[in-house]
């Protein structure tokens, strides 16, 4: 069976030695007398390290003893050593203060102290565990004393060999001599405690070698000159929850060097005071939790000679260097990688930088980091960068976050996605790109910089790319740049947003220092750049070529978007062998495909050319400077350019839309001057329609010639009509340009734009485009609203004269005859073209006035005797139907036709008699009517006398209610005198609809009607006319009419108050005594007094009626019942200037 021993000082050999405890003077258990029984885990082969086992252990002893050198190593490995809480182990001189050697040997203390002096000599380790042998401590204190080497507390070597402690205190002072070492496959455990050393080149943890392994939890360790935890070719070292301090200059507190060494820390705590908190020497470290601090480099990663690259896994943890120069990551080695994730990175002293990487093949993998830098975020030289989820800060004065520069034809890329970067300092990039082999590529990245000449993107240097997409770029600071370009690189940047808000901060830089060389830009798919006191684009020396696709840049200066300029070519200045040199710029390309643009273009040096394709809309003016030149300004069919102000260029090919934008409050109308201009698209200009002196906008070519066939879109820019002599030009031909003959043609967009006869309908005139106008220049383009007609000049007959009778003989000559007088052409008026409109406007007018006016007889039929004389009270209805023609204006050549209907009804309220068959009603009635007006107007249009007609359509309807009071002499026959009045109001709804578009609009009119007249009978009773009633009568009516504004197509029409008298004086004609069917016949003279206009700007269109009109009716009235009386008639009118109009009405009365 295996024995317990306890430590038996030999004095031959001047050592402890164990010592069975089963000899004399023992019990026959091998134990002391009074003594506990030993626990049955310690009489198992094996010691097992447990609690359960470390309380067994203290409980079988009770006598704290002093022990010098303790040597286990039976080869038996029968020897399991255990000495009681209190007490010492000391040895001083060579060889381990306590050695277990050999399987099965092992050593256990609670509470014990072990001392080790190597004052005299080295390689004196406290405690050694070799080829198996087995340390238990617990709660104890183990010390290195004195200057020699190799004086570890703790030093487990050999496969099989290891140490285990609880709550030790581990302690050296010698060179070399480390708290804790194993080697050779030695392995130390240790769970609480503190380890303190404090010898040059001493670690507190030391895994020299293959197959060595510490590990340590919740342990606190302090190095002053050397390591805190150091891990060699093949070792492995792990810290939990544990803490490392370091003092030493250059001394690393975390140290994994050679192949397969590896470190893992666990939410542990390392700080190096005077060095790096990390080294990796070709080795790997693992990093979860805790926080590092370093003076220098907090990790740095090395590479033995040809040794393997070295690794480092760092999560949820701090990193902290104040030191200057100092690095968060320094990759400082080819091939070596660095994996973070959820790290925190504060570079807080002197140009400190998060992260470098100048070696090449390096990789840094980081997700959902925080970096803090006072200089560089992350510098990559040679190396992979990979971001993902993380913050980037850079403080400092040309503090770049993301620094990507390739050197010595190395290759460098970073590529960072959903990154929040912030610099600070004057001159700091958010993410830069240069020399050739550096590649930048960000996604869903935001970038603030708040520096002076700082800039958001930089990319410099020919091989050099940058790619963004789904990017957010902020630069605040004055004299800035969202992004820069140098050189040559390559940048594409894909839903990109650009922002500069500092003063004179531009939105992209293209810069070159030499002539050949060309910097290349693709914006695309929702990229924006705005600026509000800077430039959009510029292009600052060499050759530029700017490609957008639906994209959007927007320039402004002092936040003045009407000021803004979207791109400026100027000359570079550059130093070169300490003379400045000024660099021109070459050839400048902006190629926009479905993109908006706003700002000007100023080229000062070089040539641009702009072309617009595929929908987009430039907003801004074009001009030309000193060497600056616009070669070519090109709209595909899509594409418009908004002219905010006058514009200079050499050729302007229009497949798209030009606008003119409107005068504005300024009233400045905008001048475009080109050499040459191509194309079918459309010009929109802006014109005050008025005479030959408005004001417009105007195309200029300047030495060369219009061609293809454009539109002219004309927006009527407040005018209000008005007669032309030449016109108003619209294309101005200068030092011999040239116009071909159907270059141009009005758009049917313009304002009042009548497509049947191609003209511009403006408050009631009509303008036609007119190459060379009336008598203007012949190349020019006008427009003009009146037409002269070609004038043929009268045959002038030389006068005949008659010589003087003479007498003979004298001979006397007959006199000279004067020539004839020489007679110029006359000045032919021009023919005024007046809108249709006019004509439905005051269609709708006269109908409102006429349409229920009516006299007694149209509401009341003769009565017929014996029937309806004596009624008391009626109801009674009539409608009536009519045509007119033959209206006109007094301007132009429009003529107005109308239909209308209606139907009116109403009743007796009120009857009551007076004396001698005398009678009065009054009633109350109401009507609806409509009216439809066809108005023609013929146009005069240049080119031979040719002429169309433009027609418009009016229409009213509504209705009217009103009151009516007769009062009859005899209220039987109704013979001898009778006196009518009436009082109505109308309202209605009007409609004017023509080419231009249709428009509604309201209208009102009081009506009020006095007539008078006298039935009787002439002629002697019995006589063939005896029975003939005559009814002479007369009538008078005003009406006050007035109806809302009506605007169409920018022209307004507005009634001018319609305030007319209408008068009638007719006789009616009728048999008396018919009990049947009795005809009728009258003839009325009818005067109006009607003054009906329209007001269409400062233009009065008036109606040319017939204000005398004789009018024959012819009609019949009967009964049909006692009760019921029907009649109706014809009628037809005519009156002067061929106005005509005819019609007929039923009416219908019943008594109750």
């Amino acid at each position: 069976m295996n024995h317990v021993f306890r430590s038996v000082f030999n004095s031959a050999l001047q050592v402890f030695q164990a010592v069975s405890e089963l000899t004399a003077g023992r019990g026959n258990n091998g134990q002391e007398r009074g003594a506990a029984p030993l626990p049955q885990a310690l009489t198992h082969p094996v010691f097992r390290y447990s609690a359960v086992t470390l309380a067994l252990f203290s409980s079988g002893f009770s006598v704290a003893e002093e022990h010098g050198q303790i040597v286990l190593d039976d080869p038996k490995g029968n020897v399991q050593l255990i000495l009681a809480p209190g007490d010492t182990v000391n040895h001083t001189g060579h060889g381990a203060a306590v050695l277990v050697s050999q399987v099965g040997n092992s050593f256990a203390g609670d509470n014990i102290t072990i001392r080790a002096d190597s004052t005299d000599s080295g390689d004196t380790p406290a405690v050694l565990a070799r080829a198996g042998g087995v340390v238990f401590l617990s709660k104890s204190t183990v010390e290195g004393v004195g200057t020699g080497n190799n004086a570890h507390a703790l030093y487990a070597r050999d496969v099989g060999s290891s140490i285990a402690g609880t709550g030790v205190t581990l302690s050296t002072e010698g060179p070399n001599s480390h708290g804790a070492m194993a080697q050779a496959g030695g392995k130390i455990i240790l769970n609480g405690g503190v380890i303190t050393v404090t010898g040059a080149s001493s670690s507190g943890l030391y895994a020299k070698d293959a197959k060595a392994n510490i590990t340590v939890k919740n342990v606190t360790i302090s190095s002053a000159k050397g390591r805190g935890a150091y891990a060699g070719p093949g070792a492995s070292i792990r810290l939990d929850h544990s803490t490392v301090t370091t003092q030493g200059d250059n001394e690393a507190a975390i140290y994994a060097s050679g192949a397969n060494a590896l470190i893992t820390l666990q939410d542990t705590d390392v700080s190096s005071a005077k060095g790096p908190a990390v080294i990796v020497q070709s080795g790997t470290v693992d990093i979860t939790g805790g926080t590092l601090t370093a003076a220098g480099d907090v990790v740095r990663l090395t590479a033995l000679y040809n040794g393997p690259s070295p690794t480092v896994t760092i999560s949820d943890a701090k990193l902290i260097t104040g030191g200057e120069f100092s690095y968060g990551l320094n990759l400082n080695t080819k091939n070596s990688r660095a994996d973070i994730e959820n790290v925190q990175i504060l570079a807080q002293g002197p140009y400190g930088s998060g992260a470098w990487l100048p070696s090449v093949g390096t990789r840094l993998t980081a997700n959902r980091f925080d970096i803090r830098a006072a200089y560089l975020g992350i510098d990559n030289r040679a190396g992979t960068v990979l971001l993902d989820e993380g913050v980037l800060t850079t403080e400092g004065r040309s503090g770049h976050a993301l620094y990507v520069a390739a050197l010595a034809n190395n290759k460098a890329s970073t590529t960072a996605k959903k990154v929040q970067i912030e610099t600070q300092g004057a001159g700091a990039v958010g993410a830069l790109s240069r020399f050739s082999g550096s590649s930048l590529a960000l996604e869903d990245v935001n970038i603030k910089t708040y520096g002076t000449e700082a800039y958001g993107l930089y990319a410099v240097g020919k091989g050099a790319s940058l790619t963004a997409l789904n990017t957010t770029v902020t630069a605040l600071g004055a004299s800035s740049a969202g992004l820069f370009i140098g050189n040559s690189p390559t940048v594409n940047l894909n839903n990109v947003h650009l922002t500069t808000t500092g003063k004179q901060s531009h939105g992209i830089w293209s810069y070159a220092t030499a002539e050949d060389t060309t910097n290349t830009l693709f914006l695309t798919k929702g990229s924006q750049v705005e600026t509000q006191d800077g430039l959009g684009l510029f292009a600052n020396g060499g050759n530029h070529a700017f490609f957008l696709e639906q994209s959007a840049i927007t320039a402004r200066t002092e936040g003045d978007e009407d000021q803004g300029l979207l791109l400026y070519a100027k000359s570079a200045r550059i130093t070169e062998q300490g003379e400045e040199k000024e660099i021109q710029t070459g050839t400048v390309l902006l190629d926009a495909k479905h993109s908006q643009l706003t700002g000007d273009i100023l080229i000062d040096s070089g040539s641009a050319n702009i072309l617009l394709s595929n929908a987009s809309l430039w907003v801004g003016a074009v001009n030309q400077r000193e060497q600056g030149r616009v070669k070519l300004l090109a709209l595909d069919n899509d594409s418009c350019w908004d002219v905010r102000n006058n514009s200079t260029l050499e050729r302007l090919e229009n497949d798209g839309t030009v606008t003119f934008l409107a005068p504005g409050g300024n009233g400045h109308f905008k001048t475009v001057a080109v050499n040459h201009y191509q194309g079918n698209g459309t010009l929109v200009l802006n014109t005050r329609l008025g005479d030959d002196n408005s004001p417009t906008d105007r195309l200029v070519i300047d030495g060369g010639k219009a061609e293809g066939k454009s539109k002219l879109r004309v927006i009527n820019a407040g005018g209000s009509g008005d007669f032309t002599q030449r016109g108003i030009r619209l294309v101005e031909t200068i030092n011999g340009g040239t116009t071909n003959v159907d270059a141009f043609r009005l758009d049917a967009g313009s304002t009042g734009y009548r497509a049947g006869t191609a003209t511009l309908a403006i408050n009631g005139y009509d303008y036609s485009l007119v190459r060379g106008g009336n008598q203007g220049v012949p190349d020019d383009w006008y427009l003009t609203s009146a037409y002269t007609p070609p004038v043929t000049p009268p045959t002038v007959e030389p006068p005949v004269v008659t010589p003087p009778i003479t007498e003979p003989p004298a001979i006397v000559p007959p006199p000279v005859a004067p020539p004839g007088e020489i007679i110029m052409p006359p000045v032919v008026p021009g023919v005024s073209n007046v809108s249709p409109e006019s004509g439905a406007y005051i269609g709708n007018q006269l109908a409102g006035v006429r349409l229920f006016i009516h006299n007694l007889r149209d509401r009341v039929p003769v009565s017929t005797e014996g029937h309806l004389a004596a009624d008391e009270q009626g109801l009674w209805i009539r409608s009536q139907g009519r045509h007119d023609k033959g209206m006109s204006l007094a301007e132009g050549r429009v003529n107005m036709k109308s239909d209308s209907t209606l139907l009116q009804l109403g009743g007796d309220v009120i009857h009551f008699p007076l004396s001698h068959n005398g009678a009065a009603h009054a009633g109350v009635m109401s009507g609806y009517g409509t009216v439809r007006t066809h108005s023609v107007s013929t146009l005069m249009l240049p080119g031979n006398d040719v002429s169309a007609q433009a027609k418009a359509k009016g229409k009213m309807s509504g209705y009217t209610v009103g009151l009516y009071a007769t009062v009859y002499e005899n209220d039987v026959t109704h013979h001898g005198g009778y006196a009518d009045a009436w009082l109505q109001y109308g309202r209605y709804s009007n409609q004017i609809g023509s080419e231009l578009g249709t428009v509604g609009y309201h209208s009102n009119v009081w009506s009020g009607s006095l007539e008078m007249g006298y039935a009787v009978t002439s002629f002697a009773t019995g006589s063939a006319l005896g029975g003939l009633v005559i009814e002479p009568n007369a009538q008078l009516v005003y009406s006050d009419y007035r109806a809302s504004d009506a605007v169409l197509q920018g022209t307004r029409m507005r009634n001018n108050v319609d305030n007319t008298w209408f008068a009638r004086a007719g006789l009616r004609l009728y048999p008396q005594n018919e009990t049947g069917i009795r005809p009728f016949l009258e003839t009325n003279w009818l005067h109006h007094d009607e003054k009906a206009s329209v007001q269409m700007g400062s233009s009065v269109m008036r109606a040319s009626p017939a204000r005398n009109i004789l009018e024959m009716k012819l009609g019949a009235a009967g009964n049909a019942g006692e009760k019921l009386q029907i009649s109706g008639h014809v009628f037809g009118q005519a009156g002067h200037n061929g106005q005509q109009g005819y019609g007929g009405m039923l009416n219908a009365r019943y008594r109750f």
